[in-house]
């Protein structure tokens, strides 16, 4: 009954360890999309474990509580154990016949991104190997979006996970080292381009979901809103974004003058970025969506 009465909307929680609890909250005010930076190991070498990875926006704020597997997996599989627990998936001829249902009870076919944001990049094929042992307990459970190589598209689980920052586009994007196809990465919207037969696009729904870029390296300062000139931008990367297959999102939005980030919030929405990120999860909750 947890997400009883919760509509999804496409908002995306920004920092979201920060907040008073972590991922419920997010789930809460119906956001779809969560975010965790990941580090190697705990920096206190009494605490220190190899085998977790700790969430937390810098060295100084990693303890032993705040893992990757406490704040967030774990939470996860327990809302979707229990939201499932009625279904009984069976295997016949390695076809799934059901499909698990999601953390929103009102929209349970809706896919709740994880997205972690690689921090350290002399670690990052650590932690990318770490992030593919963690998965297995939902991988297990068939609870991950994955790409189907024979079928060739994309199967929508409850969990998407999502890898930005310092992640190992060449890792993930590599068959010999991402057995399973079921870790996606965040491309640079940017760099985005439709590419053709001849000269196939890099970023693709095979190996991204997301496609992602600083609001002001996009389109330069905001002041009171984006201008004409920067919302031809914005549309351009959208559109583009959506051809391949991609979800849009901005990240470092302006956040005050309230007015000002209410503006832009409006206007993303209005051009159908693909998700919102916001810091603000109630007053993005209560929009018009």
């Amino acid at each position: 009954d947890f997400t009883r009465g919760i509509l999804p909307i496409p908002c995306h929680s920004h920092n979201d360890y920060w907040r008073h609890i972590p991922l419920l909250d997010a789930i809460s005010a119906g956001c779809t999309s969560v975010e965790a930076d990941i580090w190697v190991s705990d920096r206190n070498s009494e605490t220190k474990n190899a085998s977790e990875l700790y969430v937390g926006h810098s060295t100084r704020s990693l303890t032993p509580e705040r893992t990757l597997r406490l704040l967030y997996l774990d939470p996860l599989a327990y809302i979707l154990d229990q939201l499932n627990e009625n279904t009984q998936n069976k295997e016949i001829s390695n076809q799934w016949t059901e499909q698990a249902m999601g953390v929103f009870d009102a929209s349970p076919s809706t896919t709740i991104v994880l997205l972690l944001d690689f921090k350290d990049s002399a670690s990052e094929t650590n932690i990318w190997t770490l992030v593919q042992e963690h998965m297995q307990p939902l991988r297990e459970k068939h609870y991950l979006t994955y790409w189907d190589k024979t079928a060739n598209e994309r199967v929508m689980g409850p969990i998407t996970i999502v890898a930005t920052g310092d992640a190992p586009f060449d890792l993930i994007n590599n068959s010999k080292t991402n057995q399973y196809w079921d870790i996606f990465f965040d491309a640079p919207l940017e760099k985005l381009e439709l590419g053709s037969s001849e000269v196939p696009s890099i970023y693709t729904q095979a190996n991204s979901y997301y496609a992602s870029v600083s609001l002001s390296e996009a389109v330069g300062k905001v002041w009171f809103g984006l201008t004409s000139v920067q919302l031809k931008t914005i549309r351009e990367q959208i559109e583009t974004a959506r051809e391949v297959g991609l979800l849009s999102r901005y990240w470092d939005t302006p956040t005050w003058p309230v007015n000002v980030r209410n503006t832009v919030w409006e206007q993303l929405i209005l051009e159908a970025v693909g998700v919102l990120n916001v810091d603000e999860l109630w007053t993005a909750s209560m929009r018009d969506w």
